[in-house]
């Protein structure tokens, strides 16, 4: 198995342990205060991957050396199939498994709007967009800026990083 297959994968499933834990707590209903820090730490897992996926692809080339496009390439290709499975699971959590969340969700958002004071027809337009962010057009797009865009600033990052420590700049 190509290791962009492989760790793209590792990425993706520790994703969907990450984002199911989070639901499990409930840190996208009832304790969302929380759940709006746990999703910039979920970050730690790509980088944790492409981190052991770049330095294993400089590992083994027979120089020891990652070319800056190699490494750049690789880290997207594994964070496409990490967006790829967070996806599918997002989509089936939202369609099968739990689909009351996004109710429970908006019910403590639109009561905490409304403390605020906030007006009903801006309350009306965060709804549609917090429904249309979580249909499965919405969630492509999400996954997409929130898996393969960082993961491809992480890629350069990393990848500038470890042909530092190579002694290759």
């Amino acid at each position: 198995m190509r290791p962009e297959i492989k760790y793209g994968l590792l990425t993706g499933a520790g994703l969907c342990l990450w984002i199911y834990a989070e639901f499990f707590f409930g840190l996208h209903t009832s304790h969302q205060e929380i759940g709006r820090y746990s999703g910039v730490l979920s970050h730690l897992v790509p980088l944790g991957m492409l981190y052991l996926l770049l330095r294993a692809k400089r590992d083994s080339s027979p120089d020891g050396r990652l070319e800056l496009a190699d490494g750049i390439w690789s880290g997207v290709a594994a964070s496409l199939f990490a967006a790829l499975l967070v996806y599918g699971f997002a989509v089936a959590y939202n369609l099968y498994f739990d689909p009351d969340w996004i109710d429970n969700a908006l019910a403590w958002k639109v009561a905490r709007w409304r403390a605020q004071g906030i007006a009903e027809t801006d309350i009306r337009q965060q709804i549609t967009f917090f429904r249309h962010a979580n249909n499965p057009a919405g969630l492509l797009t999400s996954t997409l800026a929130t898996i393969v865009l960082p993961g491809t600033i992480f890629s350069l990052g990393l990848t500038v990083f470890l042909r530092r420590q190579s002694g290759r700049h």
